[in-house]
């Protein structure tokens, strides 16, 4: 069977510096892939070049068999319209009402004129009210989202990607802005919602204990270098050590040069250390 996300040979360079090198990855259909990583090792531009936003230096990314940077064709735009991507800082429009912003997610299958004045057909609605009461928002369509809670919008991000009606559903650090005690329901709320539609699933965190939770498959990056890829029992405190604290060698060793111990001391590796000590548990 085809991988509905094929990456071969990539590299993005910022500059000098290589944010990503993958030789290859595939996903298959209805995985739930869960990526971890630290600040800046590359978790977001992946997501950035699934999504087409960010093309490769040098190799080829096919994503449900189409190059997704590719917007300037019919077929191109069909394939955007097939991939939704719920950003860390979900981006939306704080003085529209919560309905309003989830009916934003039909943009690509309704004319540009209906949705400039809001008339979205009846069918789109329908949908858009069903989806609020899925993600627990029911009564909230016609709040304005700058009245809401944190985990309130993140409920309607979550619902716009899902009236998109997407293939793969991307979520970049989707828990990020929430306290410790919402985000597991949070995360569980997207894990369930993507069971229900059979969609594919990336997302991007920095808790190994919650990724080991929800995901089919955990990829872990390091210095733009995927050196773990499989499932997420096998993702043991010693792989995470290497992930999150020690860098990476060519021979897989986790890196120990001097001066690298300061540059981990931050608030991100104290709080990640916890999730370490979880994994023994």
């Amino acid at each position: 069977m085809q991988p509905i996300i094929d990456m071969k040979n990539i590299h993005v360079l910022y500059g000098s510096t290589c944010a990503i090198d993958i030789e290859h990855l595939t996903i298959a259909a209805g995985e739930r892939v869960f990526v971890l990583g630290r600040s800046g090792s590359g978790k977001t531009t992946l997501s950035r070049l699934i999504k087409g936003r960010q093309r490769p230096a040098t190799g080829e990314v096919r994503v449900l068999g189409q190059d997704p940077t590719s917007t300037q064709s019919d077929q191109g735009r069909a394939v955007q319209r097939r991939i939704a991507m719920i950003d860390q800082e979900f981006y939306l429009i704080p003085r529209h009402t919560v309905i309003s912003n989830i009916l934003s997610g039909a943009l690509g299958r309704v004319s540009t004129l209906r949705t400039l004045i809001g008339w979205y057909p009846s069918g789109e609605w329908q949908v858009a009210e069903e989806i609020l009461s899925e993600v627990e928002l029911e009564g909230f369509g016609a709040r304005r989202i700058e009245t809401l809670s944190g985990g309130q919008r993140q409920r309607t991000a979550i619902a716009r990607a899902l009236m998109q009606d997407a293939e793969i559903i991307i979520a970049d650090e989707p828990i990020s802005n929430l306290d410790p005690e919402l985000a597991e329901d949070a995360l569980g709320l997207l894990i369930n919602c993507a069971k229900r539609r059979g969609v594919t699933l990336v997302v991007n965190l920095h808790q190994p204990s919650l990724a080991r939770q929800f995901a089919t498959r955990l990829i872990g990056l390091s210095e733009g270098k995927m050196i773990y890829d499989g499932p997420p029992e096998g993702f043991t405190a010693s792989m995470a050590e290497i992930v999150y604290r020690g860098g990476y060698e060519k021979n897989g060793k986790a890196n120990r040069s001097k001066g690298d111990n300061k540059s981990r001391k931050t608030v991100e590796d104290k709080a990640t250390v916890t999730n370490l000590r979880l994994l023994n548990d």
